[in-house]
Formats: C-alpha cells, sequence, structure tokens
C-alpha cells in the first residue's frame, strides 16, 4: 500500500492551484497509485509551473517525492534533496518502490529442511564468526581513524589583497547549474558576496537557500568559502564544484 498526500493539486488530481495545499489522498493499492500518477502527469504545464504539485509518497520503501513535467514523472527522495531524481513511468515508478521495499527486507523466509542442521553445533561456523569478528573490529578501528581524516575541513587560505580578490569574483559572477531538467540545481553568485542555491522546476523559494561567502583558496585552487553550506570550488571560469557535483555556467 502506499500513503499518499498531494500538494496544491485538486481533489480529482486533474488540475494544480496553490490554494489547494496537501490533501491526505490516504492509502492506495499499486493500481490505484498508477492511476493517480497518470492523472497526475497529463496536468496543464501552465498549472503544473505555477503552482509546483508534487506527491508525496510513504510506503515501506521510505519517503518518496513525485513531480511532473512535459508528461514524465520524476521520483526523488524526500529525505535528500541533493540525491539526483529518477525519470520512471507510473508502473515503473509502483515497480520500483514495491522492489526496494522487498530488497530492504530484513527478515528472509527460512527452509524448514536446513533448520535443523544448523542448530547442531558445527565448530567450523564457530571459528568462521570468530575471525569475521576480530576481522571486523580491525575494519571499525580503521573506518573511525580514515573518517575522521576524510571530514577533516580542507585548509582554506582566504584571500586577503584587494585586487585579487575584485578580479576573481569578478570571474564567479553569474548562474552555474548541474544540467537544465527539473530537479537539476543551480548556484548563482552576485557581486555583493551572496551565493543563491535552488532547484529548477521548484516554485519560488522552494529549496532555496541564500548565503554569504569569502574568496580563498585550497592548495592552488581557489574557491568560495560560505558561511553555513560548505565550499564551492572553481574549477575554471565557467565550471564549479559543489559536494562533488559539476556545475557549468549557463550565463
Amino acid at each position: 500500500m502506499f500513503q499518499v498526500v498531494t500538494i496544491n493539486l485538486s481533489n480529482d488530481s486533474m488540475s494544480a492551484d496553490t490554494t489547494h495545499g496537501p490533501i491526505d489522498v490516504g492509502e492506495l493499492t499499486g493500481e490505484e497509485f498508477v492511476a493517480l500518477l497518470e492523472r497526475f502527469r497529463r496536468l496543464d504545464p501552465v498549472q503544473n509551473h505555477e503552482a509546483d504539485p508534487h506527491l508525496l509518497v510513504t510506503c515501506p520503501a521510505g519517503k518518496f517525492r513525485i513531480r511532473t513535467g512535459h508528461g514524465k514523472l520524476f521520483l526523488y527522495n524526500a529525505r535528500s534533496t541533493a540525491e539526483a531524481y529518477t525519470e520512471l513511468s507510473a508502473e515503473e515508478i509502483v515497480g520500483q518502490l514495491e522492489r526496494t521495499a522487498a530488497t530492504n527486507s530484513p527478515f528472509g523466509e527460512v527452509d524448514p529442511a536446513r533448520s535443523k542442521s544448523a542448530a547442531a553445533p558445527n565448530r567450523g561456523i564457530a571459528a568462521a564468526i570468530l575471525a569475521a569478528g576480530l576481522a571486523l573490529n580491525g575494519y571499525t578501528l580503521y573506518s573511525v581513524f580514515y573518517t575522521e581524516t576524510v571530514n577533516e575541513k580542507p585548509a582554506i587560505t582566504l584571500l586577503t589583497n584587494a585586487a585579487e580578490i575584485t578580479a576573481h569574483r569578478s570571474e564567479v559572477v553569474g548562474t552555474f547549474a548541474t544540467g537544465d531538467q527539473p530537479g537539476d540545481r543551480t548556484l548563482t553568485i552576485d557581486e555583493s558576496g551572496k551565493i543563491k542555491f535552488a532547484e529548477l522546476g521548484a516554485r519560488t523559494g522552494y529549496n532555496d537557500n541564500t548565503d554569504t561567502f569569502r574568496l580563498g583558496r585550497i592548495g592552488k585552487t581557489y574557491c568560495l568559502t560560505t558561511a553555513d553550506s560548505g565550499v564551492v570550488e572553481v574549477v575554471n571560469i565557467d565550471t564549479l564544484r559543489y559536494y562533488r557535483d559539476l556545475y557549468k555556467r549557463t550565463k
């Protein structure tokens, strides 16, 4: 079953408007959910753009957000806006969520024919478990030290020369994006030292965030170090890197 809440959709899910707000549709079967998705993807493009309607879905596989555009459906992880969306048909979305739920299940069927033999003491298995435990302890210690090393913040040297700051700030002013499809993310940098994070296809203010930055270097690489949003590396005048994603200049 799929627990569905519609955002900015009419009760019949055939029109969109911001006045509708959230509507708890309740639990739907797979067939009912497919029918809802088919109606959803046929929304009027103008209404879709202005109202930014979407679906919030809760099921055993987790929580998901679904948007539409140009007759297509886009599936997002509702708990992580940083993750890329997946373009799927209505049937594929239902199948994907059902498969994910089954794969993530921590329980498996017990074979009665094997249960008797499994109950008997087995020194070989005990030895293997002991060895695995020792190996796991060693790996855990390695992981702790490795994670601490990875999570260390890069050493940033802030620019102090006024001429250098002015030159490099003018180079990064503009808008950069990971792509041109709904769900792709943008960075907009202005001369005043502000950087805006946004998402294509989202209504104004949805997932938007504005931060301030200062120019610096990580080694020989120029970067923008923000107050709260991390570090944006300047690969070249037309390319930025933010949390491993590349953003290309659009203007």
